[in-house]
């Protein structure tokens, strides 16, 4: 039978050949009930084997018959080839299996060819009949990225030169008044929203860079981008060039400027072009109404945001959601453009978004002679992007090695020891392969996966690879560790407000004192939770008595803080705190304060988010002459501390405020340095030396004086009920307080301040507060 060849093989010659390989239990059901016979043999796979009519049950059996065949496969290729059954691990396709060629000269096999493999992905077939996943051809390409990006340059600045062709033919508004428009017509106009809707944008276009930065295909998603975005603007340009629209609005200051030469028009495009069409840099158009571009950077860049995001990242996608929403607002609002305008360009932008991103995701007409046709730049950008991009994300450095040498984390161990030999502890480097599926961070195997990697990595080569040295040198010879991995690895807490930075310092040179006031305070509890707190004081200088009243209700099931205030000046102060609910760490207050004597009324949204390494708020005043927005951040790394402080009034286009501090903090010490505005510069140390004494010291020196500030202040703790503080600064003024707990929930302070340059002159205060909590 050896010498027959397989394909001339019948039932009877298999039924031999299974009872030779020790198979027969199944001769019955293979050759008698199904026939197979020696071509039938050599296409078999242990898909067959499993599924039905055969559905054998031992997996045993079917595992050493697959052997088998495979054995019989190898010894008969040739034979194979000629059925079209190549033995390369590959099930026939039964139709020769065609080849796709790349744009490079490559081949590879395309998914469109099976009609049972998954779609969108490119597979191979075992003979099984089962699956597996191609790699990914996801070649970088930075020579066409290059070319995107020139492309989109040109087209930005072709824009530019179309709008200045456009603005000389603005139709008159005393000839064509603005058309009508149920938006315009019903939402009165809003000075500021077109402020708050380029604010919106570049707020997305800061997620976006951060998000492309650290992406590890970034050159594909730039790409993409610079082609999307150059293609939409270009049909922006013939759009308005072809039809003039009237000016939507009499507040709009338009009318047809000639200038005089061709020279004269590029200086205005260059000026268009180099401040990127915003009124934030000074750019003011007319006339380029059809349709509304910043309604595409708005669209274009939230759903390259939460394309490219892991779909877990819910708070950034309804982060990005809310700016485009908000951003088209108040584009609407401020009657810069037609309603058609805005919904145009909102379609347009999404549907070529979708377009583009099916095409090239499923590659359904990649390769065919009419998609090179219509979507010729999109056949020649994706030609090589072999499906879906993943969702993974690496340092955007990867050359010189030297870099890679210096990112490392300590050996995660419970227990370390670091011996003062000269030598710093092992480390290993950071690795960075393709370990997870779409959607998912690659991280190295002892980096632990969460959103705060890439920032504690960047402040470890700081810290460990150039700080670490230094501060060795200061450490006892032989030094002993124990700290929970968690530590090792920079799980620190969440770091304070920026409001909070240096507050222990703070605390000692302000806690405890009550100059030239009698005070008294009084906290109580009512059985249903609700707390009410009294103060009033009595200014001994001015005889003028103050007071406050408020009241605070928790509703913890829901995350619910109410608080009703009301002071001696009237004033009556509602908030409404929701933390926790919408996402863990974020937290909304709605503050309202309405005054019945002079009728004012003012509202302020205050949005605070923490989490590990982070703890950023917004403020925005509701004020309709122009709101004032309010941001802080802070961000905190093994102690380390950096925050930034801002204030933007929109009504005058203007940062009011930037302040920016730096800090370090751990059990028992915290520096703290911060320069506000550029001018006032600042610092602070807090040092707790004992469980009974801590310290402080205070500095402070404004730009363009010779004055400055300096104190130093302590506070000991005489005994658990009674502790005494003091302080004195450069002006010789000396504070001393003392508080004693006279029973609990009882508590009183004594303090005086006293003018060490005019001792006999008087002008010394005293300070008395009584403090109730029930």
């Amino acid at each position: 039978m050896t010498q027959l060849s397989v394909r001339r093989w019948t039932p009877k010659h298999v039924a031999k050949w299974l009872k030779e390989e020790g198979f027969c239990d199944y001769v019955d059901l293979l050759c008698n009930k199904h026939r197979l016979d020696g071509t039938s043999l050599l296409a078999l796979s242990e898909y067959d084997l499993r599924s039905p009519p055969l559905e054998l049950k031992v997996l045993g059996d079917i595992k050493r018959l697959m052997v088998s065949i495979r054995k019989l496969q190898k010894q008969n290729i040739d034979v194979l080839e000629e059925l079209g059954l190549p033995y390369d691990g590959h099930s026939p396709t039964g139709t020769g299996g065609s080849l796709d060629w790349l744009c490079n000269g490559d081949s590879g096999r395309d998914c469109d060819s099976t009609d049972t493999a998954p779609v969108g992905e490119e597979y191979h077939q075992y003979t099984n009949g089962k699956y597996k996943q191609q790699t990914r051809r996801l070649d970088p390409e930075y020579w066409k990225t290059v070319l995107s990006s020139i492309y989109v340059v040109f087209v930005f600045g072709f824009t530019s030169f179309v709008m200045v062709i456009v603005h000389e033919r603005v139709p008159d508004m005393r000839t064509y008044p603005p058309l009508p428009d149920i938006f315009l017509d019903s939402v009165p106009r809003i000075p500021w929203a077109f402020a708050m809707a380029e604010a919106c944008g570049v707020i997305l276009c800061n997620i976006w860079l951060l998000v492309l930065l650290l992406h590890k295909h970034r050159s594909i998603l730039l790409r993409r981008l610079c082609s999307l975005m150059g293609t939409v603007f270009m049909l922006r340009c013939i759009t308005m060039f072809v039809t003039s629209l009237s000016v939507p609005g009499q507040h709009l200051q338009c009318s047809g400027k000639m200038y005089g030469d061709m020279w004269a028009k590029l200086q205005r495009a260059v000026a268009i072009w180099s401040g990127f069409g915003m009124t934030l840099t000074g750019v003011h158009t007319c006339g380029d109404y059809m349709f509304s571009g910043h309604t595409v950077v708005l669209t274009m860049l939230n759903f390259f945001v939460t394309e490219y995001t892991p779909r877990s990242w819910n708070f950034i996608h309804t982060l990005s959601w809310v700016l485009n929403l908000f951003g088209i607002f108040f584009i609407l609002a401020a009657h810069e453009h037609y309603s058609i305008d805005v919904f145009i360009a909102f379609y347009i932008t999404t549907r070529l978004f979708l377009y583009y991103h099916t095409l090239a995701n499923t590659r359904a007409y990649q390769q065919s002679r009419r998609a090179r046709i219509w979507f010729p730049m999109f056949s020649f950008f994706e030609c090589n992007v072999n499906g879906p991009v993943p969702n993974e994300y690496c340092w955007p450095f990867s050359r010189p090695t030297m870099m890679r040498r210096m990112i490392g984390f300590v050996e995660p161990q419970d227990k370390f020891q670091i011996l003062m030999d000269g030598k710093l502890p092992n480390y290993h480097p950071v690795t960075f392969s393709h370990r997870h599926k779409i959607n998912s961070y690659i991280w190295g195997p002892s980096v632990p996966r969460s959103g705060g990697c890439l920032l504690r990595c960047l402040l470890h080569i700081v810290l460990h690879r150039f700080l670490l040295p230094y501060l060795l040198l200061f450490l006892p010879r032989k030094l002993t560790l124990t700290t929970p991995r968690t530590d090792i690895l920079g799980n620190m807490a969440v770091p304070p407000a920026y409001a909070d930075l240096g507050k222990s310092a703070k605390d000692i040179f302000n806690k405890g004192y009550g100059f030239g006031l009698v005070k008294l305070d009084v906290k109580t509890k009512s059985s249903s939770g609700v707390e009410f707190k009294t103060s009033g004081s009595s200014n001994v200088d001015t005889s003028k008595v103050t007071g406050a009243l408020e009241t605070k209700y928790k509703w913890s099931e829901y995350g619910l803080t109410f608080t009703e205030k009301w002071t001696t000046e009237n004033t009556l102060g509602t908030e409404v705190c929701v933390e926790d609910q919408i996402t863990k760490g974020l937290k909304l207050t709605f503050d309202t304060t309405f005054s019945p004597n002079t009728g004012k009324k003012s509202g302020k949204v205050k949005t605070a988010y923490k989490r590990e390494y982070l703890n950023a708020g917004v403020d925005v005043d509701l004020d309709f002459a122009g709101p004032t927005i309010h941001g802080a951040a802070v961000a905190g790394y093994e102690g380390w501390l950096a925050g930034y402080q801002m204030t933007f009034d929109t009504a005058k286009s203007k940062m009011t405020q930037s302040n920016f501090a730096v800090g370090y903090k751990t059990g028992d010490f915290q520096l703290h340095t911060n320069v506000n505005d550029g001018a006032e510069f600042g610092g602070s140390i807090y040092q707790k030396v004992n469980d009974q004494l801590e310290t402080a010291v205070n500095l402070a020196w404004t730009a363009g004086s010779n004055g400055t500030r300096f104190g130093i202040a302590a506070k000991y703790q005489l005994d658990s009920s009674a502790a005494i503080s003091a302080k004195v600064n450069n002006a010789s003024l000396v504070g001393i307080g003392y508080t004693q707990t006279l029973r609990p929930g009882m508590k009183l302070t004594l303090s005086a301040l006293v003018d060490g340059k005019n001792i006999n002159a008087g002008g010394h205060k005293l300070g008395l507060g009584l403090e109730l909590e029930a």
